[in-house]
């Protein structure tokens, strides 16, 4: 009997941070840096999330359901996420989950059914992550699960009296990135906690809502401008790097009303160098730290970019699209 891996790819959220938590879509792109997961003989790991996919399983399918069991002999290792010990900000949670998932669900050829998969990620992940106060959008699940660029929105059952129910799942529309447009990840760093970054955020949104509110609508409306010129089938590189410009600037907003440090100084420092190059620099998912962005026309000299890039005090990243999303390989015996 075949022996299988799994592994899916980390994330950027480029735009619509906090906001597709209102339900507003994010641009997402999957990176080619990867989480594995094998199987074990015995109970593995205790990470929450590889927990939660377990309870997920039981509780979709019953206890003694060998998926909700292979969940429980699943090791997982997400040092590609991480940069000399430090975190970067690229979902390893999420892609751990993922990869678990597919590894628990996979059939003795392999074969997996994303759709069934990203459901169940999707609420194994917000049930592991909302132990800490901060469920998530799932756009980091969405990813892992498909891979390349994705529009991403949450997508909620209505209940009888016309309000937003429980999390039913995710609306996922594959684009493209466009070719004249440099992507220029960088870290700012340190690491961030997104957890509580989003619980400082909800604090200041219930002590100000119509300041909070606003500010996350503009993040919403830059990112619904991102998406819609992805989208396109002529994408400009000036309306996509305008557009991000914009979602820098309501980060900023954000950050200036609700007095929580969302964007660090070299981010800023890199936006105002980019700017020579046609370009703009923003933070990605909570911000705070962890990966941020530069963008750049594709005409534009990068590597002049780069170099201005690490003289703002960041260190430039190599990242790529990864276009698989979650796959399963088989293990040499």
């Amino acid at each position: 009997m075949t022996a299988w891996s799994a592994s899916a790819p980390g994330k950027l959220i480029i735009a619509g941070e906090y906001a597709v938590l209102a339900d507003a879509p994010a641009l997402v792109i999957a990176v080619d840096r990867r989480v594995t997961a094998t199987r074990r003989l015995g109970p593995s790991g205790s990470s929450p999330f590889l927990v939660a996919v377990a309870a997920e399983l039981a509780r979709r399918r019953g206890d003694a359901d060998p998926a909700a069991r292979a969940a429980l002999e699943i090791a997982v290792d997400s040092r590609a996420c991480y940069e000399g010990g430090t975190k970067l900000g690229l979902g390893s949670s999420a892609a751990v989950t993922v990869a678990a998932t597919a590894l628990a669900l996979a059939d003795s050829s392999g074969r997996i059914d994303r759709d069934e998969v990203l459901a169940i990620a999707l609420a194994a992940h917000a049930s592991a992550q909302g132990s800490r106060g901060a469920g998530g959008s799932g756009a980091d699940v969405a990813a892992a699960v498909h891979g390349g660029v994705i529009e991403f929105k949450r997508r909620r059952l209505a209940t009888p009296g016309g309000g937003l129910g429980p999390e039913a799942g995710a609306d996922v529309l594959h684009r493209s990135w466009p070719s004249d447009v440099t992507l220029l990840p960088f870290f700012t760093g340190r690491a961030a906690d997104t957890a509580t970054l989003v619980a400082q955020v909800a604090a200041a949104r219930a002590a100000k809502p119509v300041d909070v509110d606003a500010a996350i609508r503009a993040i919403g409306d830059a990112s619904v401008a991102a998406c819609a010129v992805v989208a396109a089938r002529e994408a400009s590189a000036t309306a996509l790097i305008a557009a991000l410009s914009l979602a820098g600037r309501a980060l900023d907003r954000l950050a200036t009303v609700t007095g929580v440090a969302l964007v660090p100084e070299c981010v800023t420092a890199a936006r105002a160098v980019l700017a020579r190059f046609g370009g703009t620099a923003k933070t990605t998912g909570a911000g705070g730290g962890d990966v941020a962005i530069g963008v750049i026309p594709a005409k534009a000299d990068a590597t002049a970019a780069v170099r201005m890039i690490i003289e703002c005090g960041c260190k430039p990243l190599t990242l790529a699209v990864d276009p698989v999303g979650v796959d399963l390989r088989p293990v040499a015996q």
